[in-house]
């Protein structure tokens, strides 16, 4: 599953550098630098969510004693 993650990584790397370059040469970007470094920003978060669902995603041992242990939390919760 992993390699699915860093495929994932892949193209929002491309396609974020294909909206750099687009803005760059983009007349009057000042216009949209506010939209763009929101969802910069948004990108960001976003990969961080995903690196850290990496391991529930994988099939390995470590995500096998997260999943435990995100059960325990939860009963104690419940």
């Amino acid at each position: 599953m992993s390699y699915k993650v860093d495929d994932t990584y892949d193209g929002i790397d491309r396609a974020m550098r294909l909206l750099r370059d687009s803005m760059r040469g983009m007349p009057e970007r000042h216009r949209y630098l506010r939209q763009y470094d929101e969802l910069r920003r948004s990108v960001a978060v976003l990969l961080v969510l995903l690196e850290e669902a990496t391991p529930w995603m994988d099939e390995t041992r470590e995500a096998k004693q997260a999943t435990s242990r995100a059960k325990q939390m939860l009963s104690a919760v419940s």
